[in-house]
Order: structure tokens, then C-alpha cells, then sequence
């Protein structure tokens, strides 16, 4: 089956505002500084082992248009019953490239078996997760509204510092482009067993040094996921 490359119209943000000193440098040490990040809602009564035999063919076709590395995950424990992909690039040009590729090598009209369907695409500012773990714990972070850039950016490190430090190696994006303005930390761990030894290891850390921050956190959700591919 054919698969609709579909993007939806993204909303920009001016991060370019930000002033050099709020800005971060990818600590990887290869070029991927962006990842277009996707979520597949399952539909109501669908088999969900169909639509993964169908994103896994996505995913391999998306690295053949010319993204650096795609990987696939699945909805464990969370808000949402879904998939969640990822594909990452160097820069826009490349994704220029890709696109071009994409539009002439056409992907007919499709089945959408999927309930709903979503893109971001985020900046990487720290990635030091060096291979997809076998599970991953995908947070998503929004603060209030009243805070400047430069605030927002200094909770989320705040947050991501006490992650790191819990869980290990952990990744930091924010939002480029796409349906919501956010910071993201993802970190992985082995199984449940080893969850809960970092679970715990983050709790004391916020216990003992974090009980009386303001970190003007809006929303939050997690989600874990488990890897179908890499």
C-alpha cells in the first residue's frame, strides 16, 4: 500500500529571536540537527499490526528519499494508542532535497488507515542518547505563556538536568516548526526493572533540590514507547 507523504502546514516561530547565548549546540558528534518527529493515532478497532507492516515500509522509503537515519516506536504506556516515527537531517537543503524527491517520485492517492495523524519538526539542542533504546520515555514539556523565550529555555534545561542525571543519557529538543510550541526530553531505559531504579534516582533529585523551583510547567504529558525499528 501507498502511503500519502503528508505534512501538515506548519506554524513558524522567529526562534531566530533568541539571543546567541539562549541558543544551544547539538552535543552529537555527527550533523543531525533536526528531526521531523510524526505521531499515527490507531484507529478504533483497527489492527495495529497492519498499520505497523505499513509505517515500517514508510519508514525504509523515507530513508531512500534521503533521510539521515528513520526509526519507528509504539505506544506502550501514555495518552495516546499510537505510533510514534522519527526522521532525521542535517539541515534545509537537505529537507529541500528530500521533499523534491518525494513530489517526483509521487505517492498516489492512498488509504488512510490511521485516526489521526500529526508532524513537528524539532531542533536537536542536546542529543546524547548514541543508539534508539530499546524503550523510551518521550516527555513533553509547555510553560506558561507569560515567560519570555529565554525563560522557557531555562526551565526545560532545568528539567532536562535532573533527567540526565536520573535516567543517564537523555536527548533535548524544542519546537521549529509545527502544531505546538514545546520542549521535548526523551531518555531510555532497559526494562521496567531499570525504570524504576531511575524513576526513583529522579524523584530524590526533585525532592531534595527542586520542591520549591517555579518552573511554570502548563501542560505536561508522557509517554512510553517501545522500539519496532531503528
Amino acid at each position: 500500500m501507498k502511503m500519502i507523504n503528508i505534512m501538515v502546514a506548519f506554524t513558524l516561530l522567529a526562534w531566530s529571536l533568541q539571543s546567541p547565548a539562549d541558543q544551544h549546540v547539538t552535543t552529537t558528534a555527527d550533523s543531525n540537527h533536526y528531526v521531523l518527529h510524526s505521531v499515527y493515532e490507531i484507529a478504533y478497532g483497527q489492527n495495529p499490526d497492519a498499520l505497523e507492516k505499513d509505517l515500517i515500509t514508510y519508514q525504509k522509503n523515507q530513508e531512500a528519499l534521503g533521510f539521515n537515519n528513520c526509526g519507528l516506536y509504539k505506544h506502550e504506556y501514555g495518552s495516546q494508542r499510537a505510533f510514534y516515527s522519527f526522521c532525521y537531517f542535517n539541515d534545509f537543503d537537505q529537507f529541500g532535497a528530500i521533499m523534491k524527491k518525494a513530489e517526483a517520485a509521487g505517492t498516489g492517492s492512498g488509504v488512510q488507515n490511521f485516526a489521526s495523524h500529526t508532524d513537528n519538526i524539532l531542533e536537536v539542542q542536546q542529543r546524547n542518547l548514541k543508539a534508539s533504546p530499546t524503550r523510551v520515555v518521550y516527555m513533553t514539556w509547555r510553560f506558561g505563556p507569560y515567560l519570555t523565550l529565554a525563560e522557557r529555555q531555562a526551565r526545560a534545561d532545568q528539567l532536562f538536568d535532573v533527567f540526565s542525571r536520573g535516567f543517564g543519557d537523555c536527548n533535548l529538543y524544542h519546537h521549529a516548526w509545527g502544531s505546538e510550541l514545546a520542549h521535548y526530553i526523551s531518555c531510555g531505559f532497559k526494562d521496567y526493572a531499570d525504570f524504576g531504579k531511575k524513576y526513583g534516582a529522579v524523584n530524590k533529585i526533585l525532592a531534595d533540590e527542586m520542591m520549591d523551583a517555579k518552573l511554570d510547567i502548563l501542560e505536561h504529558s508522557d509517554e512510553i514507547v517501545v522500539k519496532i525499528m531503528d
